[in-house]
């Protein structure tokens, strides 16, 4: 096991920056943001996939401090219904995709997304309760009309980039406990995977 860092905690800093930083802390991996909640601060992602070149020198900042890039990150909401967002975070997700493979990062994080509860909704709606059965028929129409036809697509494509997909399994979201997780993977294929976190606040996890 690596102890790694999401490097969105210091965005503040520049690439070089935070890679000193964090090689001084004494971590060995870290997870870069490339667009969505987490940003990207740290990875200018349309100048490193037009260039092989940027992307050796990238790599280089990585490595010649004995460090690795364990995953990239691009949280969204590729199924959101506010369209704008929706395609905002899907060209992030397949950005991130092609990046990865072809700088040898082998999973891309990000959520798994929250449809609304029908196809003029303005929200994202999460139903947390199969009862009332109305609730139960929002979540059957989510699911077999939005989630899993998004994900057999896109879970297809990072298969055949040869990146897996770690869904952070996060309240608010479709995919939110190991049952969902399972749930979609089986439906989807298995590039689809989880993104388990470890947090430390103040030494204590």
């Amino acid at each position: 096991m690596k102890l790694g860092v999401f490097t969105v905690l210091f965005s503040q800093k520049n690439l070089d920056e935070m890679l000193d930083y964090v090689k001084e802390a004494g971590v060995k991996a870290v997870e870069i943001g490339t667009g969505g909640y987490p940003g990207n601060a740290h990875c200018d992602i349309d100048a490193l996939l037009e260039s092989e070149e940027k992307r050796k020198e990238y790599l280089e900042k990585v490595t010649s401090r004995g460090l690795e890039i364990s995953a990239f990150s691009c949280h969204g909401n590729p199924i959101s219904p506010d369209q704008t967002f929706a395609k905002e975070s899907h060209e992030a997700l397949v950005k991130t995709i092609k990046l990865a493979s072809l700088m040898g990062v082998p999973v891309v994080n990000c959520f798994s997304g929250t449809a609304g509860d029908h196809e003029g909704a303005k929200y994202p709606n999460w139903p947390v309760t199969p009862w009332p059965n109305e609730y139960g028929d929002v979540l059957k129409w989510q699911w077999e009309e939005k989630l899993i036809p998004y994900w057999k697509e896109w879970g297809q494509f990072a298969k055949d980039h040869d990146v897996k997909i770690g869904l952070e399994l996060h309240g608010g979201f479709l995919v939110h406990t190991p049952h969902t997780i399972l749930k979609l993977r089986e439906a989807t294929c298995d590039a689809i995977g989880a993104n388990l976190i470890r947090v430390t606040y103040g030494g204590k996890v």
